[in-house]
C-alpha cells in the first residue's frame, strides 16, 4: 500500500507546485553597491500572469487574468534584428508604453536595474 501512496503524494505535490506563482529574491551589483529586490513569475490555480519590467518607473509590473479566460492580446510587436525573433508587446497596468513579457527568471539574462549579467536569484515563495 505504501508503495502506491508515495508516488501519488509526490505527483500531487509536483502538480500543485507546477501551478504556483514563484517569487524570487534577486541580488545584483551596481559597482560596489549590492541591490536586492523581489520578482514574481507564473500564475496560480485561479489566475495566470505575465511579468514585465518598466524602464521608466524601474519596477517590475504584472499583468494578471483569471485562469480559463482569454489571455490579454498583444498591442504591438516588432522584429528584433539581433535575435531574429518577433518580440510581442503587452500593455501592463500603470505603464505608459507597451512592454515585452519576461517569461521566467531563467530568461532574464541581465538584471534590468543594474545591468549585472552575473546576478543571483533564489526562490523565496510560492503563491497559489
Amino acid at each position: 500500500m505504501l508503495r502506491y501512496l508515495i508516488p501519488f503524494l509526490v505527483t500531487t505535490l509536483w502538480a500543485s507546485l507546477a501551478m504556483a506563482e514563484t517569487g524570487y529574491e534577486v541580488t545584483s551589483k551596481d559597482g560596489d553597491k549590492v541591490v536586492r529586490y523581489m520578482v514574481r513569475f507564473g500564475g496560480g490555480k485561479r489566475f495566470e500572469s505575465h511579468t514585465g519590467f518598466d524602464p521608466l518607473s524601474k519596477k517590475f509590473v504584472y499583468l494578471s487574468w483569471p485562469r480559463g479566460e482569454a489571455a490579454p492580446q498583444p498591442v504591438a510587436s516588432y522584429w528584433d534584428p539581433t535575435s531574429a525573433r518577433k518580440i510581442v508587446l503587452y500593455q501592463f497596468p500603470d505603464t505608459k508604453q507597451a512592454l515585452p513579457v519576461i517569461p521566467s527568471i531563467d530568461a532574464m539574462k541581465a538584471c534590468p536595474l543594474t545591468g549585472d549579467t552575473k546576478f543571483k536569484h533564489k526562490t523565496v515563495m510560492m503563491i497559489d
